[in-house]
């Protein structure tokens, strides 16, 4: 009987160490399979990871590349959450590539989304032994938890502001205001009638000016056809008076020259002529013509007008 007990044992041995040897076989031929086909890689956060659990999917812009292998306190900083990642050896896992954790709508359950990774940037790989980290970017609700705090602070800075804002004080100074806009509402009113005559008036005036303006503009008109009209004539009545003077000044020129040439000839006895005294009236009145002709001349070539309105005032000759 003792010998069938011993054989029993040693038969449920032998079976328990087979089927613990398969079992080891295969999982060392399913820990060598995942090595040549998977990468490891770090990711620290520092926020809650609450719903995320040891082989929750891991997923490269929605697809699913790997799952997460372990989870635990990072032991040398105590605020951040060490997660270990085992990812498929052909995803693109760049250098500027970011982690992020999300949920499944609003089962709760998280996962880890790998976002970004540029074409330009190169693969991220391990230096030496050490297994690469990805960098975390925060999650939506870590997001919006911040944004709620802003926007809870920025709304309690309001409120203080809008109770400053409508302070009994404040709220008295608004319904005197209203009722003074009131009242000038009120003179507003009753000074319409005198806005519209002001108005009409406005309107009369302004017809007047137009037409001012016009009568102006015909008085320049008619102002500068005379102006042409009496410069033409200056201009005509100069003209005829120096050729006047011109002609004038030749004659006597040409009397002198004649007298000159009749006295070398001997035609006038010059004594019995300067006796008579005539010569010498000739003489100074043919001077007093000439200094006459030059004022004259002189005066015109300063002042034109002076030939039909005399203004100017001539100036006085030598020893005058």
């Amino acid at each position: 009987m003792e010998s069938r007990v011993n054989y029993t044992a040693v038969g449920i041995f032998v079976i328990l160490f087979s089927v613990s040897l398969t079992a080891f076989a295969f999982w060392l031929g399913k820990y060598n399979q995942d090595e040549a086909e998977y990468h490891r890689y770090k990711v620290f956060i520092t926020e809650s990871v609450s719903g995320l659990s040891p082989e929750a999917a891991v997923k490269f812009h929605g697809v699913d590349v790997g799952k997460v292998e372990s989870i635990q306190i990072n032991p040398h900083n105590s605020e951040e959450v060490e997660l270990t990642l085992k990812i498929q050896k052909n995803t693109p896992i760049k250098t500027d590539s970011r982690a992020i954790l999300k949920f499944y709508g609003i089962t709760g359950l998280a996962f880890i989304e790998i976002a970004g990774g540029s074409r330009t940037a190169s693969l991220l790989r391990a230096e030496g032994h050490s297994i690469p980290t990805i960098p975390t970017s925060p999650s939506l609700i870590t997001r919006l938890d911040e944004s709620l705090s802003n926007v809870a602070s920025k709304l309690s800075t309001t409120l203080d502001h809008a109770d400053r804002l409508f302070s009994d004080r404040n709220v008295e100074n608004v319904a005197q205001a209203l009722d003074h806009l009131r009242s000038l509402t009120a003179q507003m009113d009753e000074y319409q009638g005198q806005i519209k005559q002001i108005l009409a008036q406005s309107a009369t005036l302004e017809n007047n000016a137009t037409q001012s303006l016009s009568a102006m503009k015909e008085a320049a008109g008619s102002v500068k056809n005379t102006s042409t009209n009496f410069n033409t004539l200056i201009q005509t009545k100069m003209t005829t008076t120096l050729q006047s003077l011109e002609a004038t000044s030749k004659e006597s020129h040409s009397l002198i020259k004649k007298l000159e040439a009749n006295l070398d000839r001997g035609d006038y006895d010059l004594r019995a002529v300067s006796e008579s005294g005539e010569l010498s009236s000739l003489l100074e009145q043919t001077r007093t013509l000439t200094t006459e002709m030059e004022r004259t001349l002189q005066s015109l070539r300063e002042s034109p007008s002076d030939l039909l309105f005399k203004k100017s005032t001539p100036k006085p000759g030598p020893g005058e």
